[in-house]
């Protein structure tokens, strides 16, 4: 289905939500890290392919993409990629009790950060349940 032709003044609203982020004090390492597992977690080819391809831009290493889904036992990850990583992941599952790891983020992000970095997660969740749902097949 091409829903960018079928709605298309939602679907750029939600473009330009994602491209706001590129004005955000967060990196854009870390926002790719996160919307590459975000696409691991939830099973989408597309997006797995789209933001692989922008981390090798960004010069993150092979080992460390090939590590990603199991970033909790890789020492190849620095604390605030850890910090956000986890956050992206409980958020991602909407698990009920997120002040500890909350906490644990504000150690490494400011408050705009932290915002949106959760920002940042959500526009990825819906990106990956429209491309998913509407069959964007790689």
């Amino acid at each position: 289905m091409k829903y960018a032709e079928i709605s298309k003044e939602t679907i750029s609203l939600l473009e330009k939500c994602s491209a706001s982020l590129n004005n955000s004090p967060l990196s854009q390492l870390i926002r790719v890290l996160v919307e590459l597992r975000i696409s691991q977690m939830n099973g989408c080819a597309y997006c797995c392919r789209l933001h692989s391809e922008e981390a090798r831009k960004l010069k993150i290493s092979q080992e460390k993409l090939d590590l990603l889904p199991g970033w909790h036992m890789s020492s190849l990850f620095t604390n605030e990629e850890r910090a956000a990583l986890q956050w992206c992941e409980s958020v991602t599952r909407l698990d009920k009790h997120q002040e500890k790891i909350r906490e644990q983020l504000a150690q490494y992000y400011t408050e705009r950060q932290i915002v949106d970095l959760t920002c940042c997660i959500a526009i990825m969740n819906a990106w990956n349940r429209i491309v998913i749902s509407l069959e964007e097949v790689v």
